[in-house]
């Protein structure tokens, strides 16, 4: 038997069982690793006012304020033109009203200059006030309470005072006032009680006076 023989045949088992154990022969074998896949990349725009140069940007904004006045501008003149024809349209209709109590007035002249008795020019002219004044409660337009009411400077104009029993009253009215839809259209003139001074209380503030009077002067010498 052959010793050399049987000593490589062993050697060569022990070889080829170490290779199987460490999952390698003779030879190492390369293993390739893939890389990840890199995400997608999405193309999205940047904000137009990042591109936008601050020059442009303000010019931009000139513009929209140019057009921002420019319709103000227009808005008002068309507010007021529909204003002026909204007062035209209702003095019109003021008007349209008065003309026949103007027609009746006419007629009330043409009686008086043939020869109309007072009886009748007096029944024509009540007929109109009443017509008129008819008319302006229509619109809105009332007299205000004047006689006897205490006096309130937001509604009355003091003309003169007189002495009477009451004080702050109105006892006389000049000129009457008129409230056009509760507001004051016109303050009435009129004329104001106040009270009667009385002749006791008189002397007495008169002497009351001369005794302050008296002291001030004695004041006077003293620091002289």
């Amino acid at each position: 038997m052959d010793i050399r023989k049987i000593l490589g045949e062993q050697k060569e088992k022990l070889d080829s069982g170490a290779a199987d154990k460490g999952g390698k022969s003779g030879s190492e074998k390369k293993v390739e690793i893939a890389e990840p896949e890199k995400p997608e990349q999405i193309p999205h725009e940047e904000p137009k006012l990042i591109k936008e140069s601050a020059g442009q940007r303000i010019t931009d904004l000139e513009n929209q304020l140019r057009r921002i006045q420019a319709e103000f501008e227009n808005y008002k003149k068309r507010t007021d033109k529909e204003r002026e024809m909204l007062r035209a349209s209702g003095s019109a209709m003021m008007v349209m009203q008065l003309l026949p109590i103007l027609d009746e007035m006419e007629v009330a002249v043409n009686s008086i200059h043939h020869n109309a008795g007072a009886k009748e020019v007096k029944a024509g002219m009540e007929m109109l006030y009443t017509k008129f004044v008819s008319l302006l409660n229509k619109e809105g337009v009332t007299e205000m309470k004047a006689l006897g009411e205490s006096f309130d400077p937001y509604k009355h104009e003091a003309l003169r005072t007189v002495e009477g029993d009451d004080e702050g009253k109105v006892v006389e009215v000049m000129k009457k006032g008129y409230l056009y839809k509760g507001s004051v259209l016109r303050h009435a003139m009129v004329v104001v009680s106040r009270k009667k001074d009385v002749p006791g209380k008189a002397e007495e503030g008169k002497s009351e006076e001369k005794e302050e009077a008296k002291e001030k002067n004695e004041g006077k010498e003293a620091q002289k």
